[in-house]
């Protein structure tokens, strides 16, 4: 498959795609509009529920609290329909789309972000990931692009999604864990962390995220 040397948002031809790829980003970085998208099927409940239930299990093996599994994490799906990821992410204000690249990118950040992505995967059960210290915050990043394997004179095109973020061992105090349990025990949505007055935080601050719900389609068709 060749590359594309035109501008599907605007219209304009270029000498190569490199100079499309420039173009691009000069003038559409963020770009929301999806060029054929009325060619894309809207997915039913039970394909989200079964890709976003296969994301969580991979997600499971990768978050731990051991102190040896801390850092950048990279989770990668490659079967994941592209209009599910459209549909999951197409009304994020982060949400983005490249026509020449076949890419599209959503990011979630700090507390705002934390606080969407568990309304879109509606979880129950939580798990430590860096988002804030007191001099940055931290991305979790999800991407879904096209990979083409020729072999024979056939294309596979395979479609993946990946989702990186970071995790980091340091843990608060214990009155302090202590605290934000109860919090949660009275609003399972509420994800605010209040610091026990006498507790001396760390320089870390971290956010309940992307807990696991039973799977129960998954579990009624074994």
């Amino acid at each position: 498959m060749t590359n594309k040397t035109y501008c599907e948002l605007c219209f304009k031809n270029f000498a190569s795609y490199k100079n499309l790829v420039i173009h691009e980003r000069n003038v559409h970085s963020n770009n929301k509009l999806i060029p054929h998208f009325y060619l894309l099927s809207q997915p039913t409940s039970e394909q989200i529920i079964y890709y976003i239930n296969s994301f969580i299990v991979l997600l499971k093996k990768k978050l731990s609290f051991s102190r040896h599994a801390i850092g950048k994490k990279h989770l990668l799906i490659d079967t994941f329909p592209e209009n599910v990821f459209i549909y999951l992410f197409k009304n994020e204000e982060t949400f983005k789309y490249s026509p020449a690249k076949c890419k599209y990118q959503c990011n979630f950040e700090g507390h705002a972000g934390i606080t969407r992505l568990n309304q879109l995967f509606c979880y129950n059960q939580w798990s430590y990931v860096l988002l804030e210290d007191y001099e940055n915050k931290y991305q979790i990043k999800f991407t879904w692009s096209q990979t083409i394997l020729s072999e024979n004179n056939r294309e596979l095109i395979l479609e993946r999604m990946n989702c990186n973020f970071i995790t980091d061992s340091d843990e608060f105090q214990e009155n302090s864990n202590n605290e934000c349990k109860l919090i949660l025990n009275k609003n399972e949505n509420e994800i605010s962390i209040l610091p026990n007055s006498n507790t001396k935080l760390i320089t870390k601050q971290f956010y309940y995220i992307l807990p696991c719900p039973p799977l129960q389609n998954s579990n009624n068709n074994q």
